[in-house]
């Protein structure tokens, strides 16, 4: 009835469908206990001294936060070796994303992004009324910024490059990245979202920071959901220089972020030992989990982050749904397009040893109805 009456480029917009929460999990199949191994969160969860710091900001919560957020920017500078004012913090990558498209994007610009990739950058383009240019990926999922470049015309505002992108797990060739930024021309932004930049181990890799550092006219954007595990409290940064900031300042909502999330952000920032530990299990539960997936015969494309991209060479929409009746939940990679691949988390050595178990009873489970 009131369908009429919504913005032409909400209707134009496909619904973000995350992935299948524990709550939601146990509501429909009454099970208690749940694996969740879909959304990509830290399994081993946040620093102690992160939990800490957050219940003593619980009980200044009647108090609004700071609405700059200097305590965690300076401590972000700091670690960074960049200015405070080089950052804007907010609730979670994906508020940062929006701020982004609210700041740039005008009816008609262009933006460009290689598929598959985070629907996010889609539904914003749409939402400001921006033309989505979509450039696939290569034959091996990489990044292909050769057929980016060349999609970029004089229309364009936005490069998106999901480094490493999601959902694939892979990464730019660092050479190609950098060549392909010198070759950008002035009135394009590239946006580099680096939501998993902290789990990519190759030696030298640039990140966005190094750019940044080097003049290039790009926005990093950071997040704690995955390293430091706080994906529950929302809280996502973007980096760039002063001057491409200023308009996502003015589109930020006063009070961007929470007074528990800035709090639980500084100290997991202070606590590397607990940070070296995440990054050792999943390193060694990744190496695990693709032997165990490839013995069972699927493909598994080389991953730099905390999941992995699987080709099960079967719908992953009735595997995921057989994995729910024994509580145990993964991404099926259908919204991309993709009927036959997974996104799977890399659990904890329980969690992953209980997914293979249930991947070697698939047929006998499905059978069961369980």
């Amino acid at each position: 009835m009131f369908e009429k009456l919504w913005r032409n480029s909400v209707r134009d917009m496909d619904p973000y469908i995350p992935g299948k929460s524990i709550e939601e999990l146990k509501r429909e199949q009454g099970i208690v206990e749940i694996t969740r191994l879909g959304s990509n969160e830290n399994p081993i969860g946040p620093s102690p001294k992160a939990i800490i710091a957050m219940k003593k900001a619980v009980e200044e919560s009647h108090l609004y936060p700071d609405s700059t957020y200097l305590d965690l920017r300076s401590k972000l500078g700091e670690l960074d070796g960049l200015d405070p004012e080089q950052y804007v913090v907010a609730n979670g990558a994906d508020n940062i994303i929006k701020l982004i498209g609210n700041a740039y994007i005008n009816p008609s610009d262009e933006v460009v992004y290689c598929t598959p990739t985070f629907t996010a950058y889609k539904s914003i383009v749409l939402l400001m009324g921006g033309i989505p240019v979509e450039v696939p990926s290569c034959a091996n999922y990489d990044i292909d910024l050769e057929a980016m470049y060349n999609a970029i015309n004089e229309k364009t505002k936005l490069v998106v490059i999901v480094n490493p992108n999601n959902p694939t797990g892979t990464i730019a060739n660092k050479e190609e990245l950098r060549s392909f930024l010198n070759r950008i021309p002035e009135h394009v932004i590239v946006v580099l979202d680096e939501a998993y930049i902290d789990y990519v181990e190759t030696k030298d890799y640039p990140t966005g920071i190094d750019f940044i550092k080097e003049g290039f006219s790009v926005i990093s954007i950071r997040t704690f959901s995955k390293l430091y595990g706080l994906a529950g409290i929302r809280v996502g940064y973007a980096v760039a220089s002063k001057e491409l900031l200023l308009p996502v300042q003015r589109v930020r909502e006063v009070f961007s972020c929470n007074r528990v999330a800035s709090a639980g952000a500084i100290a997991a920032l202070e606590d590397k030992e607990h940070k070296l530990k995440v990054l050792k299990e999943n390193k060694s539960e990744k190496v695990r989990l693709v032997e165990g997936l490839r013995r069972l015969g699927y493909e598994v494309t080389n991953s730099y982050t905390n999941f992995l991209f699987v080709n099960m060479l079967r719908d992953t929409t009735e595997i995921s749904t057989t994995l729910f009746r024994m509580g145990l939940i993964i991404r099926p990679c259908a919204p991309w397009g993709l009927s036959t691949h997974a996104r799977i988390t890399v659990g904890t050595k329980e969690q992953n040893d209980k997914l293979i178990y249930a991947l070697q009873n698939l047929d006998e489970a499905a059978v069961k109805g369980c």
